[in-house]
Formats: C-alpha cells, sequence, structure tokens
C-alpha cells in the first residue's frame, strides 16, 4: 500500500514524498513548507486534482529524463529520479498519479541530519 511520509532535511522546511508499498519512493515535493500542516494542505489538494493537472517531461544534461507533475501551472510534484528513455519516466509518472489516491498519510514527520545515517521522528498531533 503506498503512503505518503512528510520529512525534513536542513532548512528546506517540511517536505513530502509518495513511497510504494515496496517503500521506493514514487515521487517527491517540488517545494518544503513552513510546517506539517502546510504540506498535509498540498497532499489534499494533490488528492483532488482534476483536469488542472498537467505533466511535463525534462531532459537533463546528463541525458536523465524527469517528470513534473503541476496543479494549475503552479509545479507540485517531480519525480526522484532520473530515468534513461522517455517511456520510463512517463510510465513512473502514471504510476504516482495512480497510487496518489489510495496513499494513507504517515503522521509522523521524519528528521533527516545531514553528516548523519539515519533519521529521527518526531510525531505530529
Amino acid at each position: 500500500m503506498a503512503r505518503f511520509q512528510c520529512f525534513k532535511t536542513d532548512g528546506s522546511g517540511v517536505r513530502w514524498r509518495l513511497l510504494g508499498g515496496n517503500n521506493r519512493v514514487l515521487g517527491v515535493s517540488v517545494r518544503g513548507h513552513t510546517d506539517h500542516s502546510s504540506a498535509v494542505k498540498e497532499l489534499d489538494a494533490l488528492r483532488d486534482v482534476g483536469d488542472d493537472a498537467r505533466l511535463e517531461f525534462e531532459r537533463s544534461l546528463a541525458g536523465q529524463w524527469w517528470w513534473q507533475l503541476s496543479i494549475s501551472d503552479v509545479p507540485v510534484a517531480r519525480s526522484a529520479q532520473g530515468f534513461a528513455r522517455k517511456i520510463d519516466a512517463d510510465l513512473a509518472a502514471k504510476r504516482f498519479i495512480r497510487r496518489v489516491g489510495e496513499a494513507s498519510l504517515d503522521s509522523s514527520v521524519m528528521v533527516f541530519q545531514p553528516g548523519h545515517r539515519g533519521r529521527t521522528t518526531n510525531v505530529v498531533n
């Protein structure tokens, strides 16, 4: 079962990522949020997305393909990794979109500390 996980890193604010049933990252937020509730509001908007969503693909200088999902011309989600072929990026984006509606939400915020392996957990009430 897919799930959304919110996390913090060094100064980027609270971000989210969508994890597949195998814990692989299917997509991540484009920007950081000031707090957990702001990130959850964006997730709610993402779940309610309709015809306003636009999927775009970009090829990096290194030759990797990346996808980005925008809602009303505002970038919301992007691929967590690059793909060697555009068709693979397209399949990954469609997998992300399918999993968004069924994904649960972790109530905690993971904290990833630079220079340390592992993480700590902050529970959000």
